[in-house]
Protein backbone atom coordinates (compact mmCIF):
# COMPACT_ATOMS: atom_id res chain seq x y z
CA UNK A 1 0.00 0.00 0.00
CA UNK A 2 1.58 3.18 -0.95
CA UNK A 3 1.62 5.96 2.04
CA UNK A 4 0.21 9.26 0.60
CA UNK A 5 2.45 12.16 0.77
CA UNK A 6 0.89 14.60 3.17
CA UNK A 7 1.15 18.58 2.70
CA UNK A 8 3.17 20.45 5.51
CA UNK A 9 1.14 22.10 8.22
CA UNK A 10 0.44 25.91 7.78
CA UNK A 11 2.78 26.46 11.39
CA UNK A 12 5.04 24.59 8.97
CA UNK A 13 5.23 26.76 6.17
CA UNK A 14 5.32 29.71 8.21
CA UNK A 15 8.61 28.80 10.04
CA UNK A 16 9.78 27.97 7.22
CA UNK A 17 9.15 31.52 5.36
CA UNK A 18 10.22 33.02 8.49
CA UNK A 19 13.66 31.42 8.16
CA UNK A 20 14.14 32.93 4.73
CA UNK A 21 12.98 35.84 5.61
CA UNK A 22 15.81 36.11 7.95
CA UNK A 23 18.34 34.73 5.58
CA UNK A 24 17.21 37.23 3.41
CA UNK A 25 17.40 39.98 6.10
CA UNK A 26 21.25 41.54 4.70
CA UNK A 27 19.69 41.67 1.39
CA UNK A 28 16.48 43.75 2.29
CA UNK A 29 18.67 45.96 4.63
CA UNK A 30 20.40 46.94 1.06
CA UNK A 31 16.70 47.94 -0.25
CA UNK A 32 14.29 50.92 0.75
CA UNK A 33 11.47 49.90 1.73
CA UNK A 34 9.20 53.00 0.64
CA UNK A 35 9.69 51.29 -2.95
CA UNK A 36 7.70 47.87 -2.26
CA UNK A 37 6.20 48.26 0.45
CA UNK A 38 3.06 50.31 -1.10
CA UNK A 39 2.72 47.37 -3.76
CA UNK A 40 2.72 44.87 -0.47
CA UNK A 41 -0.42 47.25 0.59
CA UNK A 42 -1.98 47.16 -2.67
CA UNK A 43 -1.68 43.65 -3.20
CA UNK A 44 -3.34 43.33 0.25
CA UNK A 45 -0.36 41.80 1.93
CA UNK A 46 -0.38 44.32 4.18
CA UNK A 47 -2.68 46.77 5.98
CA UNK A 48 -2.12 50.72 5.74
CA UNK A 49 -1.86 50.46 9.43
CA UNK A 50 1.20 48.01 8.95
CA UNK A 51 2.67 49.75 6.44
CA UNK A 52 2.54 53.13 8.98
CA UNK A 53 4.24 50.83 11.51
CA UNK A 54 7.32 49.95 9.05
CA UNK A 55 7.76 54.04 8.08
CA UNK A 56 7.38 55.42 11.38
CA UNK A 57 11.52 53.67 12.23
CA UNK A 58 13.99 55.80 12.33
CA UNK A 59 16.23 53.44 10.08
CA UNK A 60 16.02 51.20 7.24
CA UNK A 61 17.29 48.34 9.19
CA UNK A 62 14.85 48.75 11.40
CA UNK A 63 11.97 49.34 9.19
CA UNK A 64 13.66 45.95 7.68
CA UNK A 65 12.68 44.35 10.93
CA UNK A 66 9.64 45.71 11.45
CA UNK A 67 8.34 44.26 7.89
CA UNK A 68 9.75 40.90 8.39
CA UNK A 69 7.76 40.86 11.94
CA UNK A 70 4.64 41.92 10.06
CA UNK A 71 5.49 39.07 7.66
CA UNK A 72 5.97 36.36 9.61
CA UNK A 73 2.59 36.65 11.02
CA UNK A 74 1.22 36.38 7.14
CA UNK A 75 0.43 33.37 5.12
CA UNK A 76 0.88 34.61 1.00
CA UNK A 77 3.25 36.96 1.06
CA UNK A 78 5.85 35.81 -1.01
CA UNK A 79 4.65 36.14 -4.24
CA UNK A 80 3.69 39.58 -4.05
CA UNK A 81 6.99 40.35 -2.38
CA UNK A 82 8.51 38.31 -5.56
CA UNK A 83 6.35 40.49 -7.68
CA UNK A 84 7.03 43.80 -6.06
CA UNK A 85 10.84 43.18 -5.54
CA UNK A 86 11.27 42.69 -9.48
CA UNK A 87 8.96 45.88 -10.16
CA UNK A 88 11.32 48.12 -8.00
CA UNK A 89 14.42 46.81 -9.63
CA UNK A 90 15.55 44.51 -7.01
CA UNK A 91 15.59 41.12 -8.87
CA UNK A 92 18.91 39.76 -7.45
CA UNK A 93 16.84 40.28 -4.30
CA UNK A 94 13.70 38.89 -5.61
CA UNK A 95 15.89 35.86 -7.13
CA UNK A 96 17.36 35.11 -3.89
CA UNK A 97 13.85 35.00 -1.76
CA UNK A 98 12.94 32.56 -5.57
CA UNK A 99 15.55 30.21 -4.83
CA UNK A 100 15.25 30.17 -0.45
CA UNK A 101 11.89 28.82 -1.41
CA UNK A 102 13.15 25.80 -3.28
Amino acid sequence: MAAIPCSRSLADMRAFQADNLDRLRDALNATNPKDFVPTLVARNVLRSGEMSAVYSKATREEQIGALIDILKTKNHWVGPMTDALIRNGQALVAKQLIELQK
